[in-house]
């Protein structure tokens, strides 16, 4: 949009919709008031920027109908910016919200897991085993205080919101310990560990089979590139919605029995649709890519539904092999601020990971951790995003709570242990050295681990797993993809789809055998973890060890 009096720019975005619908409860049908659909709609502000680069946004965590947030805008800027938002171009894209969520109905897009409830508060489980049954305020402070002696984290003591309860209270009252007890709350930083679901490939039209003739006018008039003498039989037709499949002869040629060239696909109202594509082909060498580029427009206009499947956006930065593929999220969806990261719509994304079941060369199958990462702590580590990104819990203990998340997940899939994408596996990938991931993959990961299984006597080790050399690597570029790797010895041009980059890089690259780090489990520990769970911070098993 243009500059508002201020100076400011400001954009909206109606992808989220979905997600705002669900946040606060708001049901949409198709005769809902579009000023309703302002909660469902974001506010973009312009991010700092260098000197003649281009202009980018990111989320204000507001959407259109936050009158709070707007009102401690100038009363120009805001008059420019309502007066922009109810111009024609802004109303349809609001009125996508409603598409949005509609087309989405009944759908669920995430597959919520139980596995947080697994983590109990080891600060909870000591007081409640305490001697001590009443005390003061400042008693029960200074007895809280102690047990950071004995691997209680300091981060438990601050989110369970304790001493701001004592604090309130009068300071010769007597309070017993249960009530203590009750008093923690850590629902604001109790995780919730979610995969995105994702539309298949294409939807599943109903087609059936017609034979309908169409002059070269009505080609013509449908929008395709047609002349007078050329000829178009209707083959494939679907009226829920309604979408119509039909091959072209060029010149009036005989219809049977040659075989058409070119196919074409027309929507609801008759007119040619396109593939999607940057270069909007209208005209297609076979039925099934016109079969296609219908699929992908009643998808993108919500007029069909599609089969949901785990997302894999990100499964071509994985080492060759293993099965399972799988994201994860990690999100705080209680705490008391916002953040989004620039990977995912999801609000307060913790921290992800993507992970894949691997059988080492003794035949363990393991959860293989292909990545862990967080992008809320990364950008906290920037200094130039103090003040801007909200401080984020688990600042020392977000790898662990991730680890123990998986681990759950991998007892309960009755598997043999964890491993993990060493340091090593990641520089290859990346081309360069990267102290970071060495230390997070070859110390920080490895120490929790050891940490976590001591109480079992479990230690990590190493196996060997059959994989492929990780020299090469695909790189989406513009609007295609691309292949390179070597420190600069192998590189392509961009030209081929993702699954084409990953063929390529299966021929130029070597089976090899590659030793990575393991921690596999014992009874013991899967014994605990099935009765008991795991702590939500740290690593202390409190009084539940067994």
């Amino acid at each position: 949009m243009p500059a508002l009096p201020s100076g400011r720019y400001v954009d909206i975005m109606s992808d989220r919709a979905r997600y705002h619908a669900a946040r606060t409860g708001l049901r949409i049908k198709n005769d809902t008031p579009h000023a309703r659909l302002y909660a469902l709609v974001d506010i973009l502000v312009e991010r700092p920027r260098a000197k003649n680069t281009a202009r980018q946004f990111g989320f204000s965590g507001h959407t259109l109908d936050d009158a709070r947030w707007l009102r401690k805008w100038g009363a120009e800027d805001r008059a420019s910016f309502l007066s922009w938002v109810r111009e024609a171009p802004q109303v349809r894209l609001i009125e996508q919200a409603r598409r949005r969520v509609l087309a989405d109905d009944n759908q669920p897009r995430e597959r919520v897991f139980e596995y947080p409830e697994r983590l109990y508060s080891g600060l909870r489980q000591r007081v409640e085993h305490m001697d001590l049954p009443r005390a003061t305020p400042e008693h029960w402070r200074r007895t809280l205080l102690n047990l950071r002696q004995d691997g209680i984290k300091n981060e438990e003591l601050h989110w369970s919101g304790i001493f701001d309860f004592l604090a309130g209270l009068p300071q010769n009252l007597r309070i017993d310990k249960d009530v203590i007890a009750d008093s923690m709350d850590f629902s604001g930083v109790r995780p919730r560990l979610i995969q995105e679901l994702v539309c298949a490939q294409g939807c599943n039209l109903p087609f059936q089979e017609e034979a309908r003739k169409l002059q070269g006018y009505e080609l013509q008039l449908a929008g395709l590139p047609a002349t007078d003498q050329d000829i178009g039989v209707i083959r494939l037709s679907s009226t829920e919605p309604s979408y119509k499949i039909g091959a072209l002869w060029p010149n009036g040629k005989a219809i049977a029995p040659q075989s058409p060239t070119q196919w074409f696909a027309l929507g609801p109202y008759g007119e040619a649709i396109h593939d999607g594509t940057t270069q909007k082909r209208l005209l297609f060498a076979t039925q099934e890519l016109a079969v296609d580029a219908a699929k992908s427009h009643a998808l993108r206009g919500g007029r069909a539904r599609c089969d949901l499947q785990e997302s894999t956006r990100y499964d071509y930065m994985s080492l060759h092999g293993g099965d399972h593929y799988r994201e994860w999220l990690i999100t705080l969806p209680e705490f008391t601020f916002t953040h989004f990261s620039g990977h995912y719509f999801e609000r307060n994304v913790l921290a992800h990971a993507r992970t894949k079941v691997r059988q080492t060369e003794r035949g363990e199958r393991v959860l293989f951790i292909e990545e862990i990462q967080s992008d809320w702590h990364q950008a906290l580590a920037r200094g130039s995003a103090r003040g801007i990104v909200p401080r984020a819990p688990y600042r020392n203990d977000w790898v662990g709570l991730v680890l123990k998340l998986l681990i759950l997940h991998a007892v309960a899939q009755n598997l043999d242990g964890i491993a993990w994408a060493d340091g090593q596996v990641h520089e290859m990938r990346y081309d360069k050295p990267l102290p970071p991931l060495r230390r997070l993959y070859d110390k920080i990961i490895p120490d929790t681990l050891n940490r976590l299984g001591r109480p079992w006597g479990l230690t990590t080790g190493t196996a060997q797993f059959a994989t492929l050399n990780p020299w090469l690597h695909a790189e989406r570029h513009r609007d295609g993809w691309r292949v390179k790797g070597g420190a600069g010895k192998f590189a392509t041009r961009t030209r081929y789809t993702k699954d084409q980059a990953l063929r390529l890089i299966g021929r130029h690259s070597k089976a090899v055998t590659l030793t990575l780090p393991i921690l596999l489990f014992n009874d013991t520990l899967r014994t605990h973890i099935t009765t008991h769970g795991l702590p939500l911070f740290g690593t202390q098993t409190g009084f539940q060890k067994g």
